[in-house]
């Protein structure tokens, strides 16, 4: 199940009007618009052709997912004193209470502040229009007076308050929230490994060591996650994954360390107690359990649920799956980029373990942007081909497109199914062997369901394709809790 979330402004068009037409005629968006009503076509589109260019003003369209979904602008721009009035109004009901209005004015605020050059946007509003304020308020807004009597609309004397907004203020505290709750971390090291199969040079990039919630490449994404969180102003997060899922793990304690509430919609056909489940548990989590056939229907109901309650529900697809997943992993491979700078070395191959595909993604969008020529090698822990390879490649090509980049073919996706074994969580002998000797040899742990499980798939594909005297980099993408699951059979061997 894929779903994407897009909240955008344009300028408004001709082919807008019908639409506007529609919300400000909807008695339940007019009773607090002060419009001669009903609004016609024919009238608007007159309107229209008298406002388009002028410079006192600017009108945009917000869009949801890249539907027409409301209006909002800056009327009366007083590039002289340097402020505006701000207005807005949402579409049909299906629209609110998903954060797009408040997505929506901080885009706007954005271009008044760095386009237009305002130092101040202010609103009037009836004082009994809350569920409004409510709104301007989280924003930032300020109430700033009361105004008695200030409109007469179908002779009724109207008191409104004003509320206003400085934007360099805004723009300062807003830099301010972000840089102060989300810490920036350091490149995770690379250093060399004992293994030397078949001549090869064997690095690893400690990305369990990546210093939230037991690391891992999960950890990455999620903290790029929270930061848009923060941005669109989210109070609710739902996500999915089994009980073994290193992202739900991370998920849950990175919503909990913000007191944000959490709930994960997790399959009942893989889930099992383990760390990952005992500590998603210990974090407050809620969890929802349900058949894998109902997990798109239980998913849509539970965010519903969510916006009848007031929440603004933030949705992450199962292991962090989307542009922001794909961008930790760009980021990535940067960091690979400049340790090879800084020691005069190039990596031929990069493995890793791909399961939901972002990670594979990133660094395949970091290698192109880059120019560079070598392989990296995702060995999936539980998709088959041609699935799993088609669920990189439209990874790979969302982004690319997301960067104004061309789209690219099947010649970049090496996914490769031949170790997946049974499925998700499906192990043998050899792995317990491969993660007893990479713990023993260079004190370094891996689990079964992801790492250790791709490290053994990286050795037989090295052997299988007679790869001799390279310089190969594995990455570990973490899941150090798991590893304890299966201590005990560990050492009993």
């Amino acid at each position: 199940m894929v779903i994407y979330v897009s909240i955008a402004i344009r300028k408004f068009e001709e082919k807008d009007i019908p639409y506007k037409v529609n919300w400000i005629n909807d008695k339940n968006n007019n009773k607090y618009l002060h419009y001669d009503l009903p609004l016609r076509e024919d009238k608007t589109l007159i309107w229209y052709n008298s406002i388009k260019n002028r410079a006192d003003r600017a009108d945009y369209t917000i869009t949801y997912n890249g539907e027409p979904a409301g209006l909002i602008g800056l009327i009366n721009i007083d590039q002289k004193n340097k402020k505006a009035e701000y207005y807005i109004c949402l579409g049909e009901e299906k629209y609110k209470g998903k954060g797009i209005a408040y997505t929506a004015t901080k885009l706007l605020i954005d271009i008044a502040y760095y386009e237009l050059k305002l130092n101040k946007i202010y609103l009037y509003t009836e004082i009994g229009n809350r569920s409004d304020q409510k709104l301007f308020e989280k924003v930032g807004f300020e109430k700033e007076g009361l105004l008695k009597d200030d409109l007469i609309y179908n002779r009724r004397k109207i008191d409104r308050y004003l509320y206003g907004l400085n934007l360099e203020k805004y723009i300062n505290k807003t830099n301010v929230v972000n840089s102060s709750e989300i810490e920036k971390f350091n490149a995770t090291p690379i250093h060399k490994l004992s293994e030397k199969l078949k001549n090869n040079n064997f690095y690893i990039k400690r990305d369990d060591l990546f210093p939230i919630s037991f690391g891992g490449n999960k950890a990455r994404k999620a903290m790029l996650f929270l930061e848009d969180i923060i941005l669109k102003g989210c109070d609710y997060v739902v996500t999915y994954g089994s009980s073994k899922s290193n992202h739900c793990r991370i998920i849950s304690n990175i919503a909990a360390s913000k007191g944000i509430p959490c709930s994960i919609i997790s399959p009942i056909e893989t889930s099992k107690p383990n760390y990952n489940s005992k500590l998603i548990k210990f974090f407050g989590t809620e969890i929802k359990y349900c058949t894998i056939s109902e997990v798109e229907e239980t998913i849509s109901k539970k965010i519903k649920e969510l916006e009848y309650k007031g929440y603004i529900p933030y949705f992450i697809q199962g292991g962090g799956h989307g542009n922001i997943g794909t961008q930790a992993y760009v980021e990535t491979y940067n960091e690979i980029k400049e340790y090879e700078k800084n020691n005069g070395l190039y990596f031929d191959y990069i493995f890793h373990a791909s399961g939901t595909g972002t990670t594979q993604s990133g660094l395949i969008c970091g290698q192109l942007i880059n120019g560079d020529n070598r392989k990296i090698i995702g060995i999936s822990i539980a998709r088959k081909n041609p699935y799993g390879r088609q669920v990189v490649l439209n990874s790979v090509n969302d982004y690319l497109v997301s960067k104004g980049m061309d789209y690219v073919n099947f010649d970049f996706i090496n996914f490769i199914d031949d170790y997946v074994l049974g499925g998700y969580g499906i192990y043998n002998y050899d792995i317990l062997q491969t993660i007893k000797k990479v713990l023993i040899q260079d004190g370094i742990p891996l689990d079964t369901t992801y790492t250790g499980k791709a490290y053994w798939g990286m050795k037989e594909y090295i052997k299988k394709c007679q790869i001799t005297g390279k310089n190969i980099l594995f990455i570990h993408t973490g899941g150090t809790p798991l590893f304890f699951d299966d201590l005990e059979e560990l050492t009993n061997e």
